[in-house]
């Protein structure tokens, strides 16, 4: 009976020094085991290898398959792919048992036979190739075709034991979630700010996020859904929480008190302020937002820097180089968009006309004239609603 694994690859985690690698590779496996724990797929171990992480085992491909799927929506995971593990003795037991696992498999009209090599052997992954794909040719009758093969056979050969497969799942890459602390999203639930959220995370951010509530309780929901699908498809290895802070009682003084065309700049600085102060209060180092250079007035360059003058903490931009098209392709793969869509405009400022050139003197005399305390602030941090979003059910 055939014992399959997983084959696990990771890109960006292999080339750090030494203790950061090693340190990384356990956040990974850590990571990769909650990810399987908290879908409810049984397995017996996850192994470090040199470049690889090796989960077993499985009793049939389907399993595998299926726990691969889940396994490359890890940050830190370049690829899966369901293997079937077995011990050699010579190259010629070597092409016997590749040949039973890949004859039948092969599909198309011409293949490729694929060999990576890790360890000291008495042949090369040439030779390996060769004497695979020449079995293959005979018993198929397919011809070889290195270029644009319909299959590809991939043999991994680690010191006396072959792993064999010809799926590989893509993952999304960079490094595992918790090997660069904490930042705190402000996340409205709209097209950019999810998928900002996924880059941190995809930077190893522990990332918690957080909702200016405008809304009312059906905006609660909607951002929930959002949040909770961002979540339950990527944050492996940490629980992470949407704070809901409720703004409808400062808002209402910014739009009595300051012109037209500071209101979006006003009100975008006092949620830099409100975050910078929760960010601390859970120990976040820095805050996540989905603006991108130039995409609405608010986010020119003047602008973004005023704003940013009101945070305490580094501010990350994501997509700050993204266009609105890169972002909702973005959406789409990672599964958020379909929501976002759905989540409505409640903020009374976002459509009002904003001034592209605030500046910093004139911004602040007019949140003096707005008159908003840090004890107000405060007071509204103190009330925020927090939600476990591991924990939250549709």
């Amino acid at each position: 009976m055939a014992i399959w694994v997983m084959l696990v690859r990771y890109g960006e985690v292999a080339i750090k020094g030494r203790t950061t690698r090693g340190f990384m590779e356990r956040k990974l496996v850590d990571n990769l085991s909650d990810a399987l724990n908290k879908n409810a797929i049984p397995y017996r171990k996850a192994v470090r290898v040199p470049g690889r992480i090796i989960i077993g085992s499985f009793s049939s491909e389907e399993e595998a398959l299926n726990a691969s799927e889940h396994v490359a929506r890890v940050m830190g995971v370049v690829s899966v792919s369901p293997s079937v593990i077995a011990r050699f003795t010579s190259v010629k037991d070597i092409v016997e048992k590749s040949l039973d696992f890949f004859r039948d498999r092969v599909k198309g009209n011409s293949f490729a036979v694929c060999v990576n090599r890790v360890g000291v052997h008495e042949f090369t992954s040439i030779d390996l190739e060769k004497a695979v794909g020449q079995g293959i040719k005979e018993s198929t009758g397919l011809k070889v075709d290195l270029e644009k093969p319909d299959y590809t056979a991939y043999i991994e050969v680690r010191g006396k034991y072959i792993y064999l497969y010809d799926k590989v799942v893509s993952g999304p890459g960079g490094l595992p979630i918790g090997s660069e602390g904490v930042a705190l999203s402000l996340f409205s639930g709209g097209i950019d700010s999810p998928v900002a959220t996924w880059y941190a995370m995809r930077r190893g951010c522990r990332t918690d996020m957080v909702l200016f509530n405008l809304g009312g309780e059906e905006q609660v929901r909607s951002v929930l859904k959002v949040a909770e699908v961002l979540v339950k498809k990527w944050a492996y290895g940490y629980e992470p929480r949407l704070h809901v802070v409720d703004l409808r009682t400062l808002v209402p003084r910014i739009l009595l008190s300051s012109p037209e065309s500071y209101v979006v700049i006003i009100v975008r600085r006092l949620m830099m302020k409100l975050a910078s102060m929760l960010a601390e209060k859970i120990g976040a180092k820095a805050l996540v937002t989905g603006e991108n250079l130039g995409q609405v007035a608010s986010q020119t360059l003047d602008n973004l820097y005023v704003i940013s003058n009101a945070s305490r903490l580094p501010v990350l931009r994501p997509l700050i180089g993204f266009d609105k098209d890169e972002i909702v392709k973005l959406a789409k793969r990672i599964g958020t968009y379909d929501y976002s869509i759905k989540v409505k405009e409640y903020c009374p400022v976002g459509t009002r006309r904003a001034t592209t050139k605030a500046t910093l003197s004139k911004v602040i005399e007019i949140e003096g004239e707005v008159g908003i305390s840090e004890e107000d602030l405060s007071n509204v941090i103190e009330s925020a609603a927090t939600y476990n979003l591991w924990k939250i059910s549709s």
